[in-house]
C-alpha cells in the first residue's frame, strides 16, 4: 500500500508544479452599422467673382436654382454679370445658367399647384354634398336635381357664348389693328407722294418763273435795237 501511495504523491507535485496555460480571449468582433438610404444635398453655392475670369476673387455666392437678373454677357471669356436675390451683382460662367428654372423649383410649383387643386377639389367636393343633402336634413328630389342640372348647363352655354364672343371680339379689333396699321403706312406714302409732288410744281414754278425772267430781260434787251431798226428805216423813207 505504501508503494502505492508514494507513485501518487509524486505524480500530484508534478502536476502542481506544471504552469497552466491561459485560454486564448475571444477577439471583439468589429461593430457595422446598418445600411440606410442618404441623399446628396443639392444645394450648391457657386462662387460669385468680381471680374470675368477666375483670377478675380471671390465676393459671394449665389444658390443653386436662384432667379438672377443677368446685366451683361461676356461671350469672348465665357462669363456674365448678374444680380442676385441680394442685390449682390457679380461674375458667374455663363454655362451655369439656364433659361428653365430648377427642378426644386418646378418641384415646389408643382407641390403648389397640386396643393391649390386639392383645396378646389375638397371646395367642389363639399358644393356637392350641399347639393345632394342640405344639413337641415332636406334632401332634393330628382326633379329639383334635374332643374339644377339644367340651369348649371344654360350658364355654361351662357359662359361659353360669352367667351367665343371675346375671342371674336378680340381677333376682330386683331384685324381692326392690322388694317389700321396698313392704312398708315398707306397715308404716310400718300403723304411722302405729295410732298414729291409738291416739290416738283414749286420746280416747274420756279423754272417758268426763270424762264419769264429770262424772257422779259430778253425783251428789254432786244426792245431798244428793234427800235433803233426802225427809227433807222423811218429816217431812210
Amino acid at each position: 500500500m505504501k508503494n502505492l501511495l508514494a507513485p501518487l504523491l509524486l505524480a500530484a507535485c508534478l502536476v502542481a508544479t506544471v504552469p497552466v496555460r491561459a485560454q486564448p480571449q475571444p477577439q471583439p468582433q468589429p461593430q457595422t452599422q446598418s445600411r440606410t438610404t442618404g441623399y446628396v444635398s443639392d444645394m450648391v453655392e457657386i462662387p460669385l467673382r468680381a471680374g470675368a475670369s477666375e483670377r478675380y476673387k471671390v465676393i459671394g455666392s449665389v444658390r443653386s436654382g436662384s432667379a438672377i437678373e443677368v446685366l451683361k454677357v461676356d461671350t469672348a471669356k465665357g462669363y456674365s454679370q448678374i444680380r442676385a436675390p441680394s442685390g449682390a451683382r457679380g461674375w458667374i460662367r455663363s454655362d451655369q445658367i439656364t433659361d428653365t428654372a430648377s427642378s426644386r423649383e418646378q418641384l415646389a410649383g408643382v407641390r403648389e399647384e397640386l396643393a391649390q387643386l386639392q383645396a378646389r377639389h375638397g371646395d367642389l367636393k363639399q358644393h356637392m354634398d350641399d347639393v345632394v343633402g342640405k344639413p337641415s336634413g332636406e334632401e332634393f328630389s330628382y326633379p329639383q336635381l334635374y332643374e339644377e342640372a339644367l340651369r348649371l348647363r344654360q350658364q355654361l352655354a351662357q359662359y361659353r357664348k360669352v367667351a367665343a364672343d371675346t375671342v371674336a371680339i378680340d381677333e376682330r379689333n386683331k384685324a381692326l389693328q392690322e388694317r389700321a396699321v396698313t392704312l398708315e403706312r398707306e397715308l404716310q406714302i400718300v403723304q411722302q407722294e405729295n410732298r414729291a409732288l409738291r416739290d416738283d410744281n414749286n420746280n416747274i414754278r420756279f423754272l417758268m418763273g426763270a424762264v419769264l425772267l429770262g424772257a422779259c430781260l430778253l425783251v428789254a434787251v432786244l426792245m431798244p435795237r428793234i427800235r433803233e431798226q426802225r427809227r433807222a428805216q423811218w429816217s431812210r423813207l
